[in-house]
């Protein structure tokens, strides 16, 4: 029989992939209990689940029709909830499309993106695929980026860099004295801010003055359609022009464009619901402060990096399992003892309360 992979692209062969998480099936049958009774604290998204306003939307749909390459009705909301002009926004299939397009338009195999682990693992995963080199720098122990590192391991190759802002897992911000050192070298610098509705804080400000600054954003996390794949991007019009460019034609179906117009039209309920998440962060900060053997890193998502003493992240991680609650584990070198918690409902954050200090409490 013939070999197919002789015939792949040679880097493709065998990757390093990125492994999302698991349906609420799986881990229902993992820790042997209903899947309704499962707690989803492991991927960061909106408990609340959708408004009325998208469910009303989603039943009124003409799904017979191609949604508009063009994205007009979409990409004129984005501007209205930005306040960018309608040519500096585009829409793709969850920002994870846009991460990839970027790698399409900016680099060839071998040349390179700077990734600051821990993050966000799409960035280096898209890069895989890309055939492009990752140059790897480490933030530092406060996890802020080393900004004399970066500048140091640039070189001709050099073409973008991805930057989380707030970071996931870790919470914390990119400054905007630390986003102009990088946007004055000249290379393209993507700042996630698919946590923005959590803070409130951008550097969208900056796109009059750097045509090189990409600022991408998702409905996943605050607006509660995570499972339909919408993310947004706030460019320059040369950007934007490019991307849409070389998008698939039709990349936002008609489900997932319907569903955010609706968020954006009922943004101010959908926020509300963003801050009683961070009501619940809080809640849950206030808890851990009187635990002994965990602490946490200052968040300004919607979600926690705890770090354990006295026993194993994984040991919590599945402690916590058993009362059907999920967090995400890393098991890489610098966060084999933590855990990222997403703040979930009041009712969810007393199971969580509830189980973390039993879990605590019982012999390591």
């Amino acid at each position: 029989m013939t070999d197919i992979t002789k015939l792949m692209r040679s880097h493709l062969v065998k990757v390093n992939t990125y492994h999302g998480v698991d349906p609420s099936e799986e881990l229902a049958r993992s820790a042997g209990i209903r899947p309704e009774d499962v707690i989803r604290l492991n991927a960061n998204e909106n408990p609340y689940g959708a408004p009325d306003a998208v469910k009303t939307a989603l039943r009124n749909l003409d799904v017979h029709l191609y949604p508009d390459p063009e994205q007009r009705r979409l990409r004129a909301r984005l501007a209205e909830y930005t306040g960018q002009p309608i040519e500096r926004v585009m829409a793709g299939a969850g920002g994870d499309e846009i991460i990839d397009l970027l790698f399409r338009l900016f680099t060839e195999p071998g040349q390179s993106l700077i990734d600051c682990e821990p993050t966000f693992g799409m960035y280096a995963f898209c890069a895989r695929v890309a055939g492009a080199k990752i140059i790897m720098v480490p933030r530092q122990d406060d996890w802020s980026i080393d900004i004399d590192r970066v500048l140091g391991v640039i070189d001709p190759d050099t073409r973008l860099i991805f930057l989380a802002s707030p970071n996931n897992p870790t919470g914390n911000l990119l400054s905007e004295e630390e986003a102009r050192a990088l946007l004055d070298t000249g290379l393209i610098l993507t700042v996630d801010e698919t946590y923005y509705e959590f803070c409130g804080k951008t550097l969208c400000h900056l796109l009059d003055e750097y045509e090189n600054l990409v600022v991408l954003r998702s409905f996943s996390k605050w607006a509660g359609i995570a499972g339909l794949r919408v993310g947004y991007c706030i460019a320059s019009e040369t950007m934007i022009g490019h991307l849409m460019d070389i998008k698939q034609p039709y990349n936002i179906n008609a489900a997932a464009e319907a569903a955010a117009i609706a968020a954006l039209e009922n943004h101010e309920e959908v926020l509300e619901r963003a801050r009683v998440l961070i009501e619940q962060r809080k809640r849950l900060e206030s808890t851990l402060d009187g635990l002994d053997g965990v602490s946490y890193y200052p968040s300004e998502g919607n979600f926690l990096l705890c770090r354990f003493e006295g026993r194993t992240a994984r040991d919590v991680y599945e402690g916590l399992g058993r009362h059907g609650i999920f967090v995400r584990l890393f098991e890489k070198d610098r966060l084999e003892d933590s855990l990222r918690i997403s703040a979930g409902t009041p009712e969810q954050t007393d199971r969580v309360i509830e189980a973390i200090t039993e879990v605590l409490s019982s012999p390591g």
